[in-house]
């Protein structure tokens, strides 16, 4: 297990995640974070892509420990529902 802390839509977290978790699987299962989405299984699709330090990255990629200290955006952070 390990600790991360990282930005997420402007809101600082910190979690203890275990070693082989995806950055996805953090954001839809431990944060109610659903706009991000696992659509292939094979990180070929995108509907997983968030921005990661302001860049667009697949989520399903990253390992949540690699988000350590990183500012990650969210479609749930960008607009509003209006």
């Amino acid at each position: 297990m390990a600790t991360v802390t990282l930005t997420i839509n402007g809101a600082k977290v910190t979690r203890e995640v275990e070693n082989r978790r995806l950055l996805v699987q953090l954001l839809r299962e431990d944060l109610a974070l659903t706009g991000t989405h696992v659509g292939c299984d094979t990180t070929q699709c995108g509907c997983c892509t968030v921005l990661f330090n302001g860049d667009a990255v697949k989520s399903c990629t990253v390992l949540a420990q690699q988000a350590d200290g990183a500012d990650v955006v969210t479609i749930e952070g960008i607009g509003s529902p209006e």
